[in-house]
């Protein structure tokens, strides 16, 4: 199925609503959290199934809209680094390639949705996390844990689901500039509302930063192409990024909506070519594209049934602006997806067919595959116990067909103390680059490969109350045939190679309150990501990582520190290059000048902490950024 010869799928989106109503029918800086105060009344949607908060049994956070405003200037990738449960590493200052490791997990184990969309790299199967502007988000959920039984391949270590701004009510009008340190511009502007039957949203963003020189010197040498030459790479390796939003909306009758989205980002990113480049060792970058397109029909055709019918398609693009390289991909994806109340619980029942291509300048032997999923999943309460499960069948052309489940069982010790488990399973279908990667330098994928298989086990006591949430996380996460990328020798080339098992284990401590007038949360993550066959630690990933937030109000002044602490890592798969430990303080400012304007302020960094997350690549020092928002009210 492709977008142009999908019209009959259109024409059934367009003609639902028609036949519900004719039967009578009436969804990088490191910062911290603010306190996670939300009640039981939140719902989350990131099980598929929308459940309120206190009822659910997957280990779910949620970012607002309130935290992403404090976040400042920045990516998405910027503001998920403060979050329980993730560790990222870079390549380099903004916009430099960046990988997510959710729980432990590979920076490809995490599925990336945009309002519902699946969005990211089919050759490396990573999103780029690191170019998608904060200016569009309404909130962010972050699922952890294995999630293949809800949305397929790649789940390994969880979802992250980004929801953009909607219109609603009288016409708003936004604005944000801001300037910063390292040369960081970040402009803004949007119009959002309904009228009558429409419902609208337009919003435009830049960003633009001269950032840091993205190596860092010494680098260690194996070849004389990957020394260090600080009259090359001494230099800012800059970033840019510009966006474009926008949503409408229809509502036919009560109950049944029309909606369009659509998302467009263009970024360029500079960074250093030393050895690599031949035109005399000049910064080289690339031009990337991410792009989302989705129709949607939504209709009640019961007081009991909601009905879905998406179709959509993504793209992300790279070409090399000093080079002919080029790494284009597309997802198309129609999903039908029926959440039915019954008189004990919900079901959910869909079917989602999803297609990956690339149009790349590396020879694939296979350039595109298909899934076809069916999935059904049940959550619901019985007195004190909480009860969810769900099952799903992929049928993927190239690895054929797989089925993962996750059970789930909680009960409740009184209204707010809840104890739950669960099990459940996971897989991922090696990435094209994995399979059928090459390059000049020696650097190949293994056609050989098989698919990863996960068997996670997780035990979980949690705390919600007015103004206090609390909780203990224990997960166990065992994947056979991780794939892991490394220098081979005497090459040194890059190649894939699989662990029979790695085994992913650790706890989660989490804390939010309002104590009087202050907000705190706080976070301790305790992993150990390790390879069995081995017994070495995965590359990049610490084994401790914590996290502590304090924010105040004064009228209308809020202030806020936040302190990040991590221990050391290990940069490559045999644990010969430690990367050392280390701690950061950014301070945030907000002041209301009235009911429409506010100023913002950030410090990030601010006792000029040089560390590390990838070896031979730097991170941002000590860094400032003010900036000016308006809402019409």
């Amino acid at each position: 199925m492709t977008i142009r010869h999908s019209a009959a799928a259109l024409a059934v989106a367009a003609a639902f609503p028609a036949a519900a109503l004719a039967a009578g029918s009436a969804p990088a800086p490191i910062v911290l959290a603010a306190a996670p105060t939300e009640q039981p009344t939140v719902v989350i949607t990131a099980t598929r199934q929308p459940q309120r908060a206190d009822e659910l049994l997957a280990s779910v956070d949620q970012i607002d809209r309130e935290e992403i405003e404090r976040a400042g200037p920045g990516t998405v990738l910027d503001l998920l680094a403060r979050q329980p449960g993730v560790q990222v590493a870079a390549n380099g200052g903004p916009g430099k390639t960046s990988s997510l490791y959710l729980r432990g997990a590979n920076g490809n184990h995490t599925i990336l949705l945009i309002d519902g969309v699946r969005v990211g790299s089919v050759t490396s199967g990573q999103p780029s996390l690191e170019s998608i502007p904060l200016s569009q988000i309404e909130r962010i959920e972050i699922l952890r844990g294995p999630a293949s039984a809800m949305y397929g391949a790649d789940a390994v270590g969880g979802v992250i689901q980004i929801f953009t701004r909607k219109g609603e009510g009288p016409a708003l009008v936004e604005a944000f500039g801001g300037v910063g340190t390292l040369g960081t511009t970040q402009l803004g502007a949007g119009v959002s509302g309904s009228t009558g039957p429409w419902s609208y949203s337009l919003r435009a963003a830049e960003y633009e930063t001269d950032g840091v020189s993205a190596r860092k010197g010494p680098y260690p040498a194996r070849t004389v192409r990957h020394n260090y030459d600080p009259a090359l790479d001494a230099d800012r390796d800059g970033f840019r990024s510009r966006t474009l939003a926008g949503r409408l909306g229809y509502t036919l009758a009560p109950g049944h909506e029309l909606g369009l989205n659509v998302m467009r980002i263009d970024s360029r990113n500079w960074y250093d070519g030393g050895g690599y480049n031949a035109r005399g060792g000049a910064d080289v970058g690339n031009d990337a594209a991410t792009e989302v397109i989705a129709l949607e029909s939504r209709n009640r055709l019961a007081d009991n049934w909601q009905s879905t019918l998406r179709l959509a398609q993504s793209k992300d693009e790279s070409t090399g602006f000093r080079s002919t390289s080029r790494y284009n991909s597309k997802q198309e994806q129609l999903l039908w997806q029926n959440d039915i109340k019954l008189a004990v619980g919900s079901l959910m029942l869909a079917y989602e067919h999803l297609e990956q291509s690339a149009d790349s300048t590396t020879t694939y032997t296979v350039k595109s595959r298909d899934i076809s999923s069916f999935m059904a999943g049940w959550n619901g309460a019985l007195g004190n116990h909480l009860l969810q499960a769900n099952l799903r069948h992929d049928s993927n052309s190239q690895f054929g067909d797989k089925l993962t489940h996750v059970l789930g069982y909680g009960y409740r010790i009184t209204p707010q103390l809840r104890a739950n488990a669960s099990i459940g399973t996971s897989f991922k279908a090696p990435t094209l680059n994995d399979l059928y990667y090459v390059d000049s330098g020696g650097n190949h994928g293994d056609p050989n490969l098989k698919p990863e298989e996960g068997r996670n086990r997780e035990l979980a006591l949690r705390y919600d109350a007015a103004g206090t949430r609390a909780s203990v996380v224990y997960f166990d996460n065992k994947i056979d045939n991780l794939i892991q990328w490394g220098a081979s020798a005497p090459t040194w080339a890059y190649v894939p190679t699989q662990t029979a098992e790695a085994r992913i284990k650790g706890w989660e401590f989490a804390y939010g309150a309002l104590l009087g007038a202050w907000e705190v949360s706080a976070s301790l993550d305790l992993l150990d990501p390790r390879n069995e066959a081995t017994d070495k630690l995965l590359a990049r990933r610490a084994r401790e990582t914590a996290r502590l937030g304090v924010t105040r109000s004064f009228g209308a002044l809020t202030v806020g520190s936040e302190v990040f602490g991590s221990a050391k890592r290990y940069d490559d798969a045999a644990n010969t290059r430690k990367l050392g430990g280390y701690g950061l303080v950014n301070l945030f400012a907000q002041y209301k000048l009235d009911r429409s304007w506010q100023l913002e302020a950030r410090a990030n960094n601010v006792f000029d902490k040089d560390y590390t997350l990838a070896n031979g690549y730097n991170t941002l020092g000590a860094n400032v950024f003010v900036g000016v928002r308006y809402l019409s009210r």
